[in-house]
């Protein structure tokens, strides 16, 4: 059985996320790659979650009324820990005896820079 960890975040949005003080911190939207792998491999592969707020939800559905919403992580306000907790544990959370499909199951909650790849043979 595959065991996966978080090997380390990192935002194309955000310099240092642990630093990171959003101007609204109830209301904000940023891009979070989580960088997961296999306990004991050396590679991991990026899974990105847009991290944001009930309250950025609620504004940017605006006059249009809706939202998509896949791969969303939702926090109440800007909290490095909260964020690093939720997709700590969600690594806990999914196993299997094959990479590809514990990948297809975390592509579920982040998407999986791999999703939608394929060979041309």
């Amino acid at each position: 059985m595959i065991r996966v960890q978080l090997k380390y975040l990192h935002s194309p949005d955000v310099f240092d996320l642990q630093d990171y003080n959003p101007s609204d911190p109830e209301n904000f939207r940023i891009i979070v790659q989580a960088m997961i792998g296999a306990v004991g491999e050396n590679f991991e592969e990026s899974f990105d979650f847009i991290v944001c707020t009930p309250k950025w939800l609620n504004e940017s559905i605006g006059s249009q009324k809706y939202l998509f919403g896949r791969h969303h992580l939702l926090v109440t306000r800007y909290d490095y820990e909260v964020i690093l907790k939720a997709i700590t544990t969600l690594c806990t959370q999914v196993n299997d005896s094959d990479w590809q499909i514990v990948a297809q199951k975390l592509g579920r909650f982040g998407k999986w820079e791999f999703e939608d790849y394929s060979t041309f043979r």
